[in-house]
């Protein structure tokens, strides 16, 4: 019985390129090789199959019926392999599937608004599914491939993914439009007069990266109110004389009914990273979308 793996795919492309030309010197030409290789390959062909494959004519060669039999199996299984290593090509246009990505709701508003808006317009059929899940269960998701992505801070990053820094944003002071503060810049002592909220998603606890270079600060001495989520900020500030403090980015994004404060303190800034699993890393989808989602990020 003849093994299939003395069966190179390097053979059977001479024997395709042979069949086509039927000589041995334009084979060789086409195949950017010398004829004495091309001739020794022919002898290894001749022993695999069994066959003389060709017979010598007073112009060319002319293949046996075996070799006529072969020609359109052969040209498959080249066509085949070829397909198989081919990088799948990515039509955005074309594309129809569902990207998971877990961020909490500062970078649901900041980032993945407007991440949406650029793929649906050139992808209309991708479908995004947004979770705001904590950095344990994200990991967990994404080591199950349940989820495709996390935009998150560098600290909550295990070490066993893939990353790219996306950027980094400084937090600010916000009041209402009609708020006592009239100034735009201020000091810590005219900006510690008014009582805080603070969004911090486990209350007075005061876990995550905001908090981290904050713990011993005078900014944090007047905090009347915690919130899980920035959405409630506007309602909470608006018509009243509670101060917060928010991503700059954040408030592009906000309501024009609150104003920006310089506070004259070191305020502390966030790195924002996106995560994925190495399994996607290649992936052309994912590829995809990534660098949607950089540009969005350098854009916003």
């Amino acid at each position: 019985m003849t093994d299939i793996l003395r069966a190179d795919l390097n053979l059977l492309k001479v024997l395709d390129v042979l069949l086509d030309e039927c000589s041995v010197s334009l084979a060789a030409k086409r195949l950017h090789v010398t004829q004495p290789s091309v001739s020794y390959t022919l002898q290894k062909l001749r022993e695999l199959f069994d066959d003389p494959l060709f017979i010598r004519a007073q112009r060319g060669l002319i293949p046996t019926a075996r070799a006529e039999a072969l020609r359109p199996s052969i040209k498959r299984l080249l066509n085949d392999a070829q397909t198989l290593i081919k990088p799948p090509e990515f039509r955005p246009d074309q594309a129809e599937f569902t990207f998971s990505v877990s961020a909490n709701d500062y970078l649901q508003i900041a980032l993945l608004a407007p991440l949406i808006m650029a793929v649906r317009e050139l992808s209309p059929r991708v479908k995004i599914a947004i979770y705001d899940l904590s950095a344990e269960a994200a990991t967990e998701r994404m080591r199950r491939g349940d989820l495709d992505m996390v935009l998150t801070f560098p600290e909550e990053l295990a070490a066993d993914f893939c990353s790219r820094r996306l950027f980094r944003d400084n937090y600010v002071g916000v009041v209402s439009r009609d708020h006592p503060l009239k100034s735009k810049s201020v000091s810590l002592a005219q900006f510690l007069r008014y009582d805080q909220v603070i969004v911090s998603p486990t209350g007075f606890a005061f876990e995550g990266p905001l908090y981290r270079g904050l713990l011993d600060s005078p900014l944090m001495e007047k905090i009347a109110v915690t919130s899980p989520s920035f959405g409630i900020l506007p309602r909470l500030l608006a018509g009243g004389e509670l101060v917060a403090m928010i991503p700059r980015r954040l408030l592009a994004m906000m309501t024009s009914e609150l104003r920006e404060i310089n506070i004259a303190a070191e305020m502390p800034a966030l790195d924002v990273i996106a995560a994925w699993h190495p399994r996607v890393d290649h992936d052309p989808a994912h590829q995809w979308l990534r660098g949607i989602l950089g540009r969005v990020a350098a854009e916003s």
